[in-house]
């Protein structure tokens, strides 16, 4: 699953490389907004889990067993060879456990030249288990899932056995563990084993996420080449890459083929029917892959007008006013897909009155979604008030509770006060409305909480305009209709790497704005809000607890059947449109924009956009 958010000091001197970009024959150039912050995966897919560490590093390097190929996102065989065995029940050292059996490529390798055996993925998963992917936190709980793995063996050099406590739901197994990252054994070996040492779980935790690899082998067709904080990042092909070459078919059947010609190696979903829809051939075509930091949009822009860069790498999309400018431009071109992301708030609900579901209502219902994205936006947007976006169409509950909707500014006012007076809110002075002319006629002021004390203003950390405009805008309206009915809050623009440590990390804050890159299972729907993940290492950082709420999310993700998998997805959804633990608001179709005289993609269109595909720089190709 793909949970992202959008320190360590620059490497320049790595794999003998300059701090200079160094030239090369065919580089494909993409901008960024944010340095990565680390190398180290259980870090970067832990509690430092961001968008820019997914796009460079931490979904680069590593080999999964399984993945899902796009742009149809067919559940196939990655490093494995071929689809898990059936569970069997076996009596384990007095335990009952479920077992399933998953053989792997022999054709396989780490950048370093040697095999990618079972060795390493059995080291890995048991590595992670021994550590609690729960105290490691961020994605990890969801990728080696506690509760339905017990242990992995090793039963040949390309076999590996899998120990389960019961049948895994849908998201512990396909889209958990089968999906999980892993690492060399010899290159990782030594770092568990110093972080062994360490006298408590957390502190062993606390030093394997300190530790910043350099020369950590790859087992994907991208190696780290270099790293100039502020500047750049760059990946350089893998010289032992298995997949270069290897051909993937899409056919209108929806069945999908892999072959590779050097190794022999072949795999089909079904049998083929029908017209051949797609033909993938892998590369890399590049000889490297350049990461160019920019310090806003405004500069990558003119970056991608110029011809600097080839692909406008950003996940936030493009706005109105960049897209209208760069469809006058010559020799850029512009592709629309369905997005998989939403942009949110959130209070810090371990704080009063933040934890009174009413207080959170009252200021959903504030909010005009609509207002603010068709005009203000002038349509670039869409309203959104559940986290699974409507271009994930199986799993999106568009029926769920929506406040304020239909109702006019007085409207809103009215019913945000009823809210706040029903949970014991009261004013020293009142807002006050005319209905009947839809106005408001006075502003509230001196907002006085249930326990009889005056509310202290606080701060509401959203997004610089820099960085992303259209939040920055959308968290300015919020705040200044919090401040008409007499909510005591000051917008305060933050830097995105700042937010997210506050909210994170430190979970020192009141109120912030962010946005999630999501995965196409809608697991994040029990990971984002279970009370499992409150601490510091999850991902609920604004501390929900709905014991209700826990029991389904645990059913949820031990489902195994998909259609009561979708049922549960959306009565979870209702859940939280009731409850506002976030308070979901917009997002925007996912308009990027590429060179069309550099560069060629093998198809354009899929859900979430160009940039979420992990493989897709193996098959882009530069024309010139």
């Amino acid at each position: 699953m793909k949970r992202l958010l959008a320190g360590f000091l620059a490497v320049g001197l790595i794999l003998g490389l300059s701090s200079a970009v160094l030239a090369a024959d065919r580089v494909y150039d993409l901008s960024m907004f944010e340095d990565p912050t680390t190398l180290n995966v259980f870090s970067a897919l832990g509690p430092n889990s961001t968008v820019w560490n997914s796009q460079v590093a931490s979904e680069i390097y590593f080999p999964t067993l399984f993945g899902l190929a796009a742009p149809t996102w067919e559940f196939v065989p990655a490093v494995a060879a071929d689809m898990p065995s059936p569970f069997v029940k076996e009596q384990v050292g007095g335990k009952t456990l479920y077992t399933s059996i998953v053989k792997l490529r022999k054709d396989q390798k780490w950048s370093d030249g040697t095999p990618i055996t079972a060795d390493d993925f059995v080291f890995t998963a048991n590595a992670v288990l021994e550590f609690d992917p729960d105290l490691i936190g961020g994605n990890w709980p969801s990728l080696y899932p506690k509760a339905a793995l017990d242990h992995v063996a090793q039963v040949d050099d390309y076999t590996v056995k899998f120990y389960l406590t019961k049948i895994p739901g849908l998201s512990e197994w396909q889209y958990g563990v089968l999906q999980a990252p892993f690492v060399q054994k010899k290159f990782w070996e030594p770092v568990f084993a110093t972080a062994r040492k360490e006298s408590t779980p957390e502190a062993r935790v606390k030093t394997l996420l300190a530790f910043e690899p350099t020369r950590q082998p790859s087992g994907t067709a991208w190696v780290f080449g270099a790293w100039e904080k502020g500047a750049y990042y760059r990946n350089v092909p893998n010289p032992y890459y298995a997949g270069k070459g290897e051909v993937t078919t899409f056919y209108e059947n929806g069945v999908v083929t892999i072959e590779n010609p050097k190794s022999g190696y072949k795999w089909a979903s079904g049998k083929p029917e029908g017209k051949v829809t797609l033909r993938l051939v892998e590369g890399p075509y590049v000889d490297s892959v350049l990461f160019r930091l920019y310090q806003n949009q405004n500069a990558a822009v003119l970056a991608l007008t110029t011809g600097e860069v080839d692909f406008f790498l950003n996940s936030l999309g493009l706005q109105k006013g960049f897209q209208d400018q760069l469809r006058r431009a010559p020799n850029v071109a512009l592709v629309e897909n369905h997005t998989n992301g939403f942009r949110f708030m959130a209070f810090n609900l371990r704080k009063y009155p933040f934890n009174i579901k009413e207080f959170r209502q009252a200021v959903a219902t504030l909010i005009d979604r609509e207002y603010i994205t068709q005009t203000i936006f002038q349509g670039i947007a869409f309203p959104l008030a559940t986290p699974v976006p409507p271009g994930n169409e199986a799993w999106y509950n568009k029926d769920v509770k929506v406040f304020g909707q239909g109702m006019n500014r007085a409207q809103r006012v009215a019913e945000a006060v009823r809210l706040l007076k029903s949970a014991g809110f009261s004013w020293q002075v009142e807002p006050q409305v005319d209905l009947a002319k839809g106005t408001v006629t006075r502003r509230g002021r001196g907002l006085i909480m249930p326990n009889g004390k005056l509310m202290e203003p606080f701060d509401f950390l959203i997004q610089t305009a820099g960085y992303d405009p259209l939040r920055n805008t959308f968290g300015i309206f919020i705040t200044q209709w919090m401040q008409e009915i007499g909510i005591p809050v000051q917008a305060v623009p933050t830097e995105f790497n700042l937010i997210s440590t506050k909210v994170f990390d430190e979970q020192d804050f009141d109120a912030f704005m962010m946005g999630w890159s999501l995965s196409i299972y809608p697991d994040y729907l029990a990971v984002f809000f279970h009370s499992n993940q409150t601490g510091k290492s999850g991902f609920n950082a604004e501390g929900y607890s709905n014991p209700a709420f826990d029991k389904l999310a645990d059913q949820f993700l031990a489902e195994t059947d998909l259609n009561k998998a979708i049922q549960e997805a959306k009565q979870l959804q209702a859940i939280l449109a009731d409850e506002l633990p976030y308070i979901v608001l917009f997002d925007t179709p996912m308009v990027e924009a590429y060179r069309s005289d550099r560069v060629q993609y093998p198809y354009l269109h899929v859900l979430g956009g160009l940039q979420f595909v992990k493989g897709l720089t193996t098959t882009v190709q530069l024309l010139q």
